[in-house]
């Protein structure tokens, strides 16, 4: 059974001989009703600020459940940029590498055909040396010969 501040102000007790004295019971029981209010309204006034405090403690849970999504998000979108920054990475690398090897290849051609050319052209240098050399010889023979006739 809940006693109330209005309870206590109207308990009357029988007066019985040598019992307790009236004034003292009914001011402790005046007393005692007043500080049962005060009481009452301490805990109502409590009441009311832990109902506020749950409500901004729930707000704030919410804003922190926003904010850790958020975080979480912006952790899986980082790791989504780096691992696609490596991929491109990695991909120019290899257009670098397979550039490279195109243009070492095309240097070995245009130097195996450079030396094929210098090659040949030695070779007509000699050729065209003892072609020289032949006409020449053949001059002398030719000179000797004229000089023999006129002699």
């Amino acid at each position: 059974m809940k006693i109330t501040p209005v309870d206590i102000r109207q308990v009357i007790f029988r007066i019985s001989f040598k019992g307790y004295d009236p004034r003292e019971v009914h001011s402790f029981l005046i007393s005692a009703a007043e500080e049962l209010e005060t009481v009452l309204k301490e805990n109502t006034s409590l009441r009311v600020r832990v109902e506020e405090q749950d409500r901004v403690i729930t707000e704030l849970k919410k804003k922190e459940s926003a904010v850790t999504d958020t975080l979480v998000a912006a952790q899986r979108a980082m790791e989504e940029l780096r691992s696609a920054s490596q991929k491109e990475g990695e991909l120019v690398v290899r257009e670098a590498e397979s550039r490279a090897e195109e243009i070492t290849r095309s240097a070995v051609r245009q130097v195996t055909q450079l030396q094929g050319e210098l090659v040949n052209l030695r070779r007509q240098k000699e050729l065209f040396i003892e072609k020289t050399r032949s006409l020449v010889q053949s001059f002398e023979k030719v000179l000797e010969w004229g000089g023999e006739k006129d002699a």
